[in-house]
């Protein structure tokens, strides 16, 4: 028995050592709405999710990040600068699809050049760098077949400068992402270009397919593409707290589902890396600032202390206890509360309409004074004056009777003592 169990033990531990590795909290619960996915932390390189991401497809205008890998880097050993002039070809005018709106004959910059490939995605201007870099597309092409090689990306041919159809022209998620990881590395300044919403060239202004940027925070890059044969694509990244993580979606069935999959996956992503906001949220979020009562909404946090600078008008705490009524808990007025409030409102403004206050009976008192006639509570007044006065007048009357009453006796005493002295002298 004592075998037995130690067999089992055994055998839980190195099953639960087999399955740990698969219980990331970084998987994305449901999957992915898309044919093909990853999702990597560019820092080290770890894969974080991934759902076929070496299934084949056709990699549409993301190609161009390998096209403007190859102009960064000419630029850098110094083959060619940004204020190179290139004249535009004829073959160069008349590519289709999405335009940056080249005229053949004219001459352009290649920094032009550069933002009309990154945010406007023309495929006019990829034709016009390519033959200004390497003479012809042809050898343009066998330059970025070589570069993928180098990058590892063992499983994609590119066939055109800026991935319009052409056979045999394929890639998968897993090698956009070795790509997309090594251009980032190499020239990280391409992000200022590649994180504008928006570029002008003539008279017409184009917006950046990328609908992340400016919506899921973080987001600064980095390009899109479409075409019938695999659908939406889409190579995103995004940086929040010194941590960037990058997300390739192919197959996507629509734009906004191409752009919901991908900051789903990038949520995931941040999740994993323990900084869910971007670098302002994730600061006051790890500092706990009020006491971890900060909400973010907007992009802003709405801690405690902003709270009190604008609380200085009167709660409805203080206003239930000014009327002399309990104050609920949450501090919160309930549908209850604000009836019986709505009533007592009522019934206060009623009874002052009915009782005059004492300002207004005195005016009328004056009134009637200046009318000369008298009000009831003044004839009342009056008449219990004037019986006052009348008993007080029968009382001193009374007092005078009796004096006199008692003067006339006196004096008669008075004579008759006064006539027996006169007698008895005699």
């Amino acid at each position: 028995m004592r075998r037995k169990m130690q067999f089992i033990c055994v055998l839980l531990v190195f099953s639960v050592c087999l399955l740990l590795p698969r219980l990331s909290p970084a998987s994305v619960n449901q999957r992915v709405n898309a044919r093909s996915a990853i999702l990597v932390d560019m820092e080290n390189g770890k894969v974080l999710f991934e759902q076929d991401a070496d299934y084949q497809i056709a990699p549409a205008s993301i190609t161009k990040i390998l096209t403007l890998y190859l102009v960064f880097e000419a630029i850098k050993q110094g083959e060619v600068r940004l204020s190179d002039e290139v004249e535009v070809s004829r073959l160069a005018a008349s590519a289709s699809g999405s335009r940056m709106g080249l005229r053949a004959g004219t001459s352009v910059s290649l920094e032009e050049l550069i933002k009309g490939i990154a945010v406007v995605s023309g495929n006019d201007a990829c034709v016009a760098a390519a033959e200004h870099i390497s003479g012809s597309v042809g050898r343009f092409v066998n330059r970025m077949n070589v570069k993928a090689r180098e990058l590892g990306m063992t499983r994609s041919h590119f066939m055109t400068p800026n991935g319009l159809p052409a056979p045999g022209q394929i890639t998968t998620a897993r090698d956009i992402a070795k790509l997309s990881v090594a251009y980032l590395h190499r020239f990280p300044e391409s992000l200022n270009i590649h994180s504008m919403q928006a570029y002008a060239y003539g008279r017409h202004e184009h917006h950046n397919a990328n609908r992340l940027l400016g919506k899921c925070p973080g987001v600064d890059g980095l390009k899109t593409g479409f075409v019938c044969a695999s659908g939406y694509n889409i190579s995103a990244t995004a940086k929040r707290n010194g941590v960037r993580v990058l997300a390739v979606i192919m197959g996507a069935r629509s734009p906004w589902v191409r752009c919901s999959e991908a900051e789903k996956l990038i949520e995931a992503g941040f999740r994993e890396t323990g900084c869910p906001y971007n670098e302002g949220r994730c600061l006051a979020f790890a500092s706990g600032a009020g006491g971890g009562a900060g909400v973010c909404a907007a992009g802003s946090c709405r801690a405690s202390g902003i709270r009190k600078a604008h609380a200085k008008k009167p709660s409805r705490k203080t206003d239930l206890a000014a009327h002399g009524r309990n104050v609920p808990a949450s501090g919160k007025l309930t549908s209850k509360d604000k009836k019986k409030a709505k009533t007592a409102s009522a019934k206060s403004s009623v009874k002052n309409a009915k009782t005059p206050s004492k300002h207004t009976s005195e005016k009328k008192k004056d009134k009637v004074r200046a009318a000369g006639k008298k009000s009831p509570g003044e004839k009342s007044a009056g008449a219990t004056q004037v019986g006052r006065s009348s008993k007080a007048k029968s009382a001193k009357a009374g007092k005078a009777e009796t004096k006199t009453v008692a003067k006339k006796k006196n004096g008669k005493g008075g004579s008759q003592a006064h006539a027996m002295k006169k007698r008895a002298k005699g």
